[in-house]
């Protein structure tokens, strides 16, 4: 299969879009394409097809996707990365409150200074109305595209390396051959032309775009982009709250809800999570949440 036009990362806030970008940053300087990182349609005026035929574009990192702007778009390969409803809205809270940038996000400002007078409790009920308009990007998203692999973040996470060689496969770019010493060298010349050219933003004019990835080069770049270095030593799991990457656990969101927050969420999201499989029984409870973890960790330790 040949490279598509496009290649795409669809992502939602605190899907673990940055991570995910970061590794393919480091592939498209390689590879020598032009990639964008978007996340708000003022980025790209409304029309999504229209910037990437403006700027050639090779890559697109969508992470707040919106289905509406897919319309129009040449031939693409790409990725959709979803997360658990309800630990997004707790990465939310803890990184509205705390660590998300607000330069380019002028509307956080007055909602972290009303969650700075909250208690954790009513703060959280004021995230799910601010982080709403993510959970409906989720929602009216197309599950069923035949160019768009769907990935969940606590698979994904679980085994990057064998998620992104997917990924890559998924999009036509992994070459699985093996690499020896003899094609190396090729591929880091090449390579530094590509790299030189972002670099220096066009004045060295010269690229030499590669249609794969070597797939040991994709293993090389999510280690390079692993938890345990972007923490600083920290071990997923452990917590953080003022941390981009905060904890790293999937389910975390039971060990800060109440049933106030369960209650309210399943006013307005049951659908989405039942639609996505978190869940199966749109009765679910804390206690029974709780109860299927610790059976799945006492299983795992046999």
């Amino acid at each position: 299969m040949s490279r598509p036009a496009l290649l795409a990362f669809f992502g939602h806030h605190k899907c673990a879009s940055t991570w995910v970008h970061n590794i393919v940053d480091m592939a498209c300087a390689d590879a020598g394409w032009r990639r964008d990182y978007l996340y708000d349609e003022e980025q790209f005026g409304g029309d999504l097809a229209g910037h990437v035929r403006r700027n050639r574009l090779d890559w697109i990192s969508y992470v707040n996707a919106d289905a509406k702007h897919l319309e129009g778009l040449p031939d693409f390969r790409g990725m959709h990365l979803v997360r658990d409803p309800r630990d997004i809205l707790v990465s939310a809270y803890f990184s509205h409150l705390h660590s998300h940038p607000t330069h380019a996000w002028p509307e956080l400002v007055p909602h972290r200074e009303a969650l700075s007078k909250l208690d954790k409790d009513d703060g959280l009920m004021l995230e799910m109305e601010f982080s709403a308009r993510f959970l409906s990007q989720m929602e009216s998203w197309d599950y069923d595209r035949d160019d768009v692999i769907e990935v969940k973040q606590e698979v994904f996470t679980k085994d990057p390396y064998r998620g992104f060689l997917e990924v890559f496969a998924f999009m036509g770019v992994l070459d699985e051959t093996h690499y020896n010493k003899q094609r190396w060298l090729p591929y880091l010349l090449r390579s530094a032309v590509n790299i030189t050219n972002r670099l220096s933003k066009g004045v060295q004019p010269l690229r030499l775009p590669f249609d794969t990835i070597p797939g040991e080069r994709v293993l090389g770049m999510v280690y390079d982009n692993r938890f345990e270095k972007l923490t600083k030593g920290r071990d997923r799991g452990e917590e953080d709250v003022k941390s981009h990457y905060r904890k790293g656990e999937p389910g975390d969101w039971v060990n800060h809800w109440n049933e106030r927050h369960v209650a309210a969420f399943k006013e307005r999201w049951n659908d989405l999570l039942l639609r996505l499989g978190y869940e199966t029984d749109p009765d679910w409870t804390l206690e029974g949440f709780r109860a299927a973890r610790e059976q799945r960790l006492a299983a795992a330790t046999r």
